[in-house]
């Protein structure tokens, strides 16, 4: 167990020492946020797909893409310069390599949580728009924490099938999809079928379970222009079962894949 821990530090190390983890993971999404708050307080605060409300549960859904793309050139930089493969040596049992990698970059995750959230209450002060209670936003945190894992978790698959210079290009992949297929900017429920197949993607659920917690409205009033709220309906259902569906999938592909490196490369 002692060097389980030394290794989670090391990585912890590691991963602090890269420029990059404070950019994307912790500048980028607060870019992000504060340019759609802009946008939307410029606009008389019409635009509901920007709210806070709405926003938040996007951008923290989309910043824990950032957590793969870290993840994996942290693997794949070990990956090549063998120090995995000199680690192996040592009594380290497969999913003690996998706690040591995500322990790390799930501390980051809740950070990125807690700096979000924190951003919001200033925005929020600032413009005077609500955004929600304390305790919807700790639930918000905790409802988004297996997002954050399954992210952590893809990342660490990726990096163990790619190398540090492929995984940049393979993983930006996913990070474009988190935004556009999550919906965390686009008024994906005014788009019919469109809403329903992102739906059984691993992004989108997430988000909108998340807008429940919040209190979000749709994007479109009701026919007396009222706001609708995200309710938890039938498609709730789905949506959780998908986000477990995903989260096993991942978990189990990393597992396997760290098991089969060991031995090849042993």
């Amino acid at each position: 167990m002692k060097k389980a821990l030394l290794f989670t530090k090391r990585n912890f190390i590691e991963m602090l020492r890269d420029p990059m983890v404070y950019v994307f993971c912790v500048g980028f999404p607060l870019v992000m946020l504060l340019l759609f708050s802009i946008i939307n307080y410029y606009t008389g605060d019409n635009t509901r797909m920007f709210l806070l409300s709405s926003l938040v549960p996007g951008i923290m859904m989309f910043s824990y893409s950032f957590l793969m793309l870290m993840t994996g050139l942290l693997i794949s930089k070990d990956r090549t310069t063998s120090f995995l493969k000199r680690l192996y040596t040592s009594p380290l049992k497969p999913y003690q390599y996998l706690i040591g990698y995500f322990i790390p970059f799930f501390l980051v995750g809740i950070g990125q949580n807690i700096i979000t959230i924190s951003a919001s209450y200033i925005i929020s002060a600032i413009t005077n728009v609500s955004f929600t209670s304390f305790p919807s936003a700790l639930l918000l945190s905790i409802e988004m924490m297996p997002m954050m894992a399954f992210s952590i978790f893809l990342g660490i698959f990726f990096g163990l099938i790619l190398n540090d210079k492929s995984a940049p290009g393979v993983t930006s992949i996913f990070i474009a999809a988190s935004g556009v297929l999550g919906g965390a900017w686009m008024p994906v429920d005014t788009m019919g079928d469109f809403e329903k197949f992102i739906g059984y993607l691993p992004f989108y659920p997430s988000v909108y379970l998340g807008r429940i917690i919040t209190g979000a409205s749709h994007t479109l009033p009701d026919s007396l222009g009222n706001d609708v709220l995200y309710t938890f309906d039938s498609n709730c259902i789905v949506y959780i079962i998908v986000y477990g569906v995903y989260f096993t999938i991942v978990l189990v592909l990393a597992l396997v894949f760290f098991k089969k490196r060991m031995n090849s490369d042993n």
